[in-house]
């Protein structure tokens, strides 16, 4: 497969190049950063699958201040750039990606840091929890009311990137799930209560956005073949939901505050978000299914004279739409599985699990020649 800088012209200086640089780079680091607890999280484990995992984590810090960095070089460059990529679609949406990657370091640290340190980095991962949940809900609201105050996009016009803009609000009750039971029942309940709401609030925005987002791919069709894996994004809504619901309800404290006064609440939710999230799974796995068949046709090379292959796809940053809300989807198999108690069900989330490995190192490897391209034609301008 080609990439998509492999036809720039070689006259682009730095700063023609830095402002290529977007949010959507972010993509790679959220699901860089999910992959990491994905592989914690398989249900068959072997030795030294998390050290790899830890060792992902690590890599995607660094990737994620890199990219930092080109953007503060970005705007600094181009100091009008700054307010542009907060108000113009479909950039402004991937801003969710820049949040979206802080969640997963939150994780991560609570899952391969938490059993090697002290106390000291529970606290810090509650302080972090709430800041996070803070700031995510002033950018969703501020970003929507932008939205309203300056109409910029029709229904007809809604794209898959419209629902990043609200997983980041979502991913509030997935880091609730992952920390809860590390936390003192004191600080544990609030945590889970405010999961749980914010998970409401990202489900039933994806709702929202649901139909116009089907009704626009129906009348407009999927985009081009690089375009289509975008349709992916939509699988993340229903499968972080279940990871979220079931994750808190197996970190319910018991015997206390207002499971003190309603001793059979705990066992009463576990059982319930078990079943929302069977209710959940095919509606996912569905919306997994139908973008899986719409790239299908795109993914295989034309053959043309003298036999020679021509792809049909070259790389996109919404390659990595693929990753991260399947990821949603393998840990919801997995989930649904322990507490169904289903070796088979548990086998499925294990190989979708090396399946989206095997495409999140086809996907770096693609998105580096992409960046070294882009790095060879700047310097051949020099």
């Amino acid at each position: 497969m080609k990439s998509e800088f492999e036809d720039t012209e070689a006259d682009v200086g730095l700063r023609g190049r830095i402002v290529d640089f977007t949010w959507a780079n972010f993509t790679c680091t959220q699901s860089t950063g999910v992959v990491a607890i994905m592989l914690s999280e398989t249900p068959h484990q072997f030795h030294g699958l998390q050290t790899i995992g830890a060792i992902i984590f690590i890599f995607n810090i660094v990737l994620f201040l890199c990219f930092c960095a080109v953007m503060l070089t970005r705007f600094i460059m181009h100091p009008h750039m700054l307010k542009k990529s907060v108000t113009t679609p479909p950039e402004c949406f991937f801003i969710g990606s820049f949040w979206l990657s802080m969640a997963t370091v939150i994780m991560c640290m609570q899952r391969f840091g938490v059993p090697h340190t002290g106390t000291w980095l529970v606290v810090a991962i509650r302080v972090l929890f709430w800041m996070y949940a803070a700031i995510t809900l002033i950018y969703a609201t501020a970003m929507f009311a932008t939205l309203y105050l300056k109409p910029i996009l029709t229904p007809s016009q809604i794209q898959p990137a419209v629902f990043i803009s609200v997983y980041n609000t979502m991913l509030t009750g997935i880091i609730a799930a992952s920390i809860a039971s590390s936390q003192p029942p004191a600080a544990r309940l609030p945590i889970i209560v405010a999961g749980v709401a914010y998970q409401g609030l990202g489900w039933i925005l994806s709702l929202v956005l649901m139909p116009w987002f089907v009704g626009n791919t129906i009348g407009n069709g999927p985009g081009g073949p690089s375009n289509r894996p975008n349709l992916f994004l939509a699988v993340g809504s229903s499968g972080y939901t279940i990871v979220s619901l079931v994750g808190c309800a197996k970190s319910l404290p018991t015997s206390y505050d207002y499971f003190a006064r309603h001793p059979n609440g705990v066992e009463i939710l576990q059982v319930m978000a078990d079943w929302i999230g069977v209710f959940l799974w095919l509606f996912t796995f569905w919306l997994f299914a139908t973008a899986l068949l719409v790239n299908l046709p795109t993914v295989f090379p034309r053959i043309g004279a003298g036999f020679r292959p021509s792809p049909r796809m070259s790389f996109e940053l919404g390659w990595w739409s693929m990753i991260f809300p399947n990821v949603g989807f393998t840990l919801a198999t997995g989930y649904i599985g322990r507490q169904f108690q289903s070796n088979a069900i548990q086998w499925i989330a294990t190989i979708m699990t090396v399946i989206l490995f095997v495409f999140w190192l086809m996907n770096l490897a693609l998105h580096a020649k992409a960046a070294a391209l882009a790095v060879m034609t700047l310097n051949k301008a020099r």
